[in-house]
């Protein structure tokens, strides 16, 4: 039984699977389909819709991304962003290049069909932003959308440089992406915001050039389809053999006209130029005609205009009168529009600012606390970093002290041992005043090779040093009486032996060790300088330190002058001792 149900399951997890993955070739399908044929990708989208309950989350996006994509091909209008911005808000940081890229331009698409074309501009420059061009597999079809969209926003707004910079953009995208016939059209695009700069002369060219290359290639209608813009121009210059050959070329040749003589839906303003040149040419009747067409398709001020000029050429007053009134009325008509028009393009770039500056405050809101967060993220690793330096080096100094405290113990051993030897060898010859000096130093050895020892086991142990200094347990203790004694002629010999310094500089460093740590800190002090210091201390006279150090008077007080410069900054031989003994006291 339980075999059996292990089947089962097997069998449904490769099912779902079988069918994710013939879900994803039907999307690809669809979407290798919409540039050309959007038609056909909304028709295999709409049948994938129908499994839509066995979508996971991100493919169910990636669904709604390529559906909505092919409605708007299709020429769907949107009448809010919701979906957009939801399309946005996901696949911002988990779509691809391409994905980003399309979702943004389809929250741009929304945003300009709801009337809110600040907005939908920079939802464009971020599809841009997102749209990776170094990329092998670009999308250059997304991109010949949005350029083609911004060019569109651009002419509407009569900004014709901005036009220009995202036709140029558009331009390239045709290339790579459609035909050559499709290409040269685009490029005849450019004299759309050259009309708008009222540039003439690049308006003709273009508009030749565009007639010339589709005419070269066998394209004969759109080449004449080109012909109609520069009818005006040559006319307005008094070229009106030029402007009939432009014309005569449109009207047979660009299959915009039906038997009738009319022009196809949506050209109707033609009939206004035509007006103007049979006007020129004192065709006046069939003027007053194409006038009255282009009035009737709603091309109010030119069609006016036209009639005005027709009736003051055939001199009837009162007709005269009446078009001036219609003609100023339409004029006034669209001054309004183009008022009313910037308003609503003030307002909306009002909002859009005003959302931008909360948006901005939001983001150095979040600017200020990954700051933050950083901030302390930094000082915790110093104080980490700084505390573990800190025990390796103590760890450091308590191995080296560690070792030169092994290092004394030894010399002390074999020192005791010389002494031991020679304290026999004298009994064997009765030397009593010499055997008692003898041993008197094998106790005190036998002292410091036991405290030596206690210490040394306790930093082995990890006994941490005193932090304070002592100054009244240095004195008190049995290398310093020895020195002392030295210092009165009460011992055998006043210079001491390399054991007993070493001795003398350990006990110090352990009852006074902030001031032996400012011997060996910054400019550290030499050996003969600490020897010094500490000889000062125990109130040894120079006279005599001079003998223990087998130095002259003159070294010793250059010493001196060294050592108080080191600790006290003080060029001078004599305020030492008083410096020392202050310092220790205020420790």
């Amino acid at each position: 039984m339980k075999k059996i149900l292990y089947v089962i399951i097997f069998l449904c997890i490769i099912s779902a699977c079988t069918g994710r993955r013939e879900y994803r070739e039907v999307l690809s399908n669809a979407q290798s389909v919409i540039e050309e044929r959007p038609d056909s990708s909304l028709a295999i989208l709409d049948t994938l819709g129908r499994h839509s309950d066995a979508f996971d989350e991100h493919f169910r996006m990636q669904y709604l991304l390529e559906l909505t994509y092919a409605k708007a091909k299709m020429g769907h209008l949107f009448d809010t962003d919701s979906l957009t911005k939801a399309l946005v808000s996901h696949f911002d940081g988990n779509g691809t290049c391409r994905e980003k890229a399309l979702a943004y331009y389809m929250n741009g698409c929304a945003l300009c069909d709801i009337g809110q074309t600040p907005e939908a501009l920079q939802a464009f420059y971020d599809a841009i932003d997102k749209a990776d061009t170094t990329r092998s597999d670009c999308d250059y079809g997304v991109l010949r959308g949005i350029y083609g969209q911004m060019s569109t926003i651009f002419h509407q707004q009569n900004l014709p440089l901005d036009e220009i910079w995202a036709l140029r953009h558009y331009i390239e995208c045709v290339r790579r992406t459609l035909s050559e016939r499709d290409y040269i059209i685009a490029k005849g695009q450019m004299i759309r915001p050259y009309v708008l700069l009222n540039e003439k002369d690049s308006v003709l060219k273009i508009s030749n050039n565009t007639y010339h290359e589709l005419m070269r290639i066998g394209y004969e209608q759109e080449a004449a389809g080109a012909m109609a813009t520069p009818i005006y121009i040559y006319m307005e210059r008094g070229q009106m053999l030029e402007a009939k050959k432009a014309m005569d070329i449109f009207e047979n040749k660009s299959g915009l006209f039906g038997n009738n003589g009319n022009i196809s839906s949506g050209r109707e303003a033609y009939y206004y130029i035509k007006g103007f040149f049979e006007l020129a040419s004192n065709d006046i009747n069939s003027a007053e005609e194409n006038f009255r067409k282009a009035i009737q398709y709603g091309h109010l001020s030119d069609g006016y205009k036209g009639l005005l000029r027709v009736y003051r050429a055939k001199n009837i007053v009162d007709s005269v009168f009446r078009y001036s009134e219609l003609y100023e009325a339409a004029q006034d008509s669209i001054h309004n529009r183009m008022q009313i028009d910037a308003i609503h393009q003030m307002a909306a770039l009002y909002n859009y600012s005003r959302s931008q500056k909360e948006a901005e405050i939001e983001r150095e809101k979040a600017r200020t606390n990954r700051l933050w967060i950083i901030a302390i993220a930094t000082m915790a690793v110093i104080v980490i970093g700084g505390i573990i330096l800190y025990y390796r080096n103590i760890n450091k100094k308590k191995k080296q002290k560690i070792s030169e405290l092994e290092r004394d113990l030894n010399v002390m051993r074999i020192t005791r041992a010389e002494i031991l030897g020679e304290l026999q060898q004298m009994k064997s010859h009765d030397y009593e005043g010499v055997i008692a000096s003898k041993e008197m130093q094998l106790l005190e050895l036998t002292e410091a090779i036991e405290r030596l020892q206690a210490e040394n086991e306790k930093f082995k142990e990890g006994s941490a040093v005193r932090e304070k200094d002592n100054l009244k347990q240095f004195l008190n203790s049995n290398i310093a009486n020895l020195f002392i004694r030295k210092a009165t002629g009460k011992t055998e010999r006043v210079v001491p032996t390399e054991a007993e310094w070493k001795m003398l500089v350990s006990q110090f460093s352990n009852d006074n060790p902030a001031t032996y740590n400012a011997f060996c800190s910054g400019k550290h002090l030499s050996k003969s300088e600490q020897r010094i210091c500490i000889l000062l201390i125990l109130d040894i006279p120079e006279n005599v330190i001079s003998k223990m150090l087998c130095s002259t008077a003159s070294s010793v007080s250059n010493l001196k002058a060294r050592a108080n410069d080191k600790l006290f900054g003080v060029k001078l031989a004599h305020p030492l001792k008083n410096n020392l003994i202050h310092a220790l006291n205020s420790i």
